[in-house]
């Protein structure tokens, strides 16, 4: 049976000829996994013989992710805002350029008392969660289309206890949103992508993750146009729009604002310089 280190080097070998990227800190997370341990325990125990059991399942992970399925699908988890997701093919894997969501909203949020929340299209819940964990006193309404994904953001809520602060609503946008509800605040990461774009996509993310919440199958603008037209019969006045938006799309979606509705719309830059989230509050 091989040790450890000889597994490591066998598995990242075979991850490399998929061209899988970072092979061997990947290699590293699975075997991690397949042990129920961390990544500090393989460099201590490098030596340590690997049992049938655990080498079989080993074997499986890394037979899955030379297909180039998603680690995160594979170990069924994705940190994000520094919490535990669960998530399955049923939701978009939570990226870190989306914290910025959470974090403008927390600091917009910081003289209210009670904010209300409507998280637009939710999918695994991570800003609903993230929010509700850093807001207790808000009440958050998340919205999807996909019961599948409403069911993996109901299940994130319990595991990060905040199940009481969190309504999901099965419905396209504001669809099943009452009409009386006037949030403080609407989130939302919406599926941007332009068809065009899809086929360019790493092969993780276009043959792997769910297309209905990567791209709207036009322009990449359509849920822009949706959200900027629908979002003010839901928010008070003053109220506050926050959305993260694509590669090169912000001054196409500024275009889209209707000054007679909203102030001038604010970018947020990522890590990276781009920007990556829109901030507008309504008139």
């Amino acid at each position: 049976m091989p040790t450890i280190s000889e597994a490591l080097m066998l598995a990242s070998s075979q991850l490399r000829n998929s061209s899988v990227p970072n092979d061997l800190l990947d290699a590293q997370t699975l075997l991690a996994h397949a042990l129920g341990k961390d990544r500090t325990y393989l460099i201590i125990n490098f030596n340590q013989t690997l049992s049938d059991e655990v080498l079989k399942q080993f074997q499986n992970y890394i037979d899955r992710r030379s297909t180039r399925e998603p680690l995160q699908y594979i170990v069924g988890k994705q940190e994000f805002f520094g919490l535990d997701f669960e998530v399955t093919p049923d939701v978009l894997i939570p990226r870190p350029e989306t914290e910025l969501i959470v974090e403008e909203t927390i600091r917009l949020a910081a003289s209210l008392s009670h904010p209300i929340v409507i998280d637009v299209g939710t999918g695994s819940g991570c800003i609903a969660v993230s929010v509700a964990r850093e807001l207790s006193k808000a009440q958050v309404v998340a919205t999807d289309i996909s019961s599948k994904a409403l069911t993996v953001a109901a299940r994130n809520a319990k595991r990060n206890g905040v199940e009481d602060q969190i309504k999901f609503v099965a419905g396209d946008l504001f669809q099943e949103i009452p009409p009386n509800l006037k949030a403080d605040f609407i989130l939302s990461n919406p599926p941007y992508i332009a068809a065009s774009e899809m086929p360019g996509l790493q092969l993780e993310v276009r043959d792997w993750e769910p297309k209905v919440a990567l791209t709207d199958f036009g322009d990449g603008l359509q849920f822009y146009r949706r959200l900027l037209a629908e979002a003010p019969d839901y928010l008070q006045s003053n109220g506050v729009l926050i959305f993260e938006l694509g590669y090169q799309q912000s001054e196409q979606i500024k275009a889209l604002v209707d000054r007679h509705i909203w102030n001038d719309p604010r970018a947020l830059q990522d890590f990276q310089g781009i920007d990556r989230t829109m901030v507008l509050s309504r008139r």
